[in-house]
Formats: C-alpha cells, structure tokens, sequence
C-alpha cells in the first residue's frame, strides 16, 4: 500500500491503524482511537502481561514509517519497539496477543 502523493503520512497512519483495529477487535481486544495511535485493551487477561498488572493489559500502537527499513510503514509499541511492517496484519496480530497475554 502506498501513499499517493497527495495523502500525508498522518492519513496514512490512521488508514493502516483503522485497518489494524478491525483485525484486533475481530480477535476480541477492546480498541479506541486516539490522536495518532491506537489503544488496545485485552479486558480477558488474567495472566501478568509484559506491559501492566493482572487483569487488563494494554498499549497504545503508533503507526509510522521506519528508516530502518526504507521508509516502510511500521506498527510500534508505546516503547517504541518495532511489532511488525504495516503490510504484515497477522505478524501484528500475533505479536500484540503475545505481548497483551491473549491467548494464540
């Protein structure tokens, strides 16, 4: 997916953040959007995640290109640790449940 020339790369990151919530809410995370990012709440967590105390774990993903990788559109964790390429939905989701303590 590229950005055409006149779309920002504001409206690109929430266009592929949009495109993330509808996956997560389908694997049942409670999300909300919010000004460049994307809060998602695991609210059946009863496992201590990485990211909080038992009962609800949950982060904000930012969306944004990542130099790293030639400017490739990339989700982040609110640490700033890479999840996985923006083009890869699954690699997300698989990353955000492990790290959210969802079950696979």
């Amino acid at each position: 997916m590229s950005v055409p020339e006149h779309e920002s790369p504001a409206v690109e990151s929430y266009v592929r953040l949009q495109v993330l919530g509808m996956h997560l809410r389908a694997h049942g995370f409670t999300i909300h959007h919010v000004a460049g990012g994307l809060v998602v709440r695991n609210m059946t967590s009863s496992a201590r995640s990485r990211c909080g105390a038992s009962g609800v774990s949950g982060d904000t993903i930012t969306c944004r290109p990542r130099e790293e990788d030639e400017g490739r559109y990339w989700y982040f964790t609110s640490w700033q640790q890479p999840i996985a390429e923006a083009e890869r939905i699954t690699d997300a989701l698989v990353m955000i449940k492990g790290y959210l303590g969802a079950p696979a």
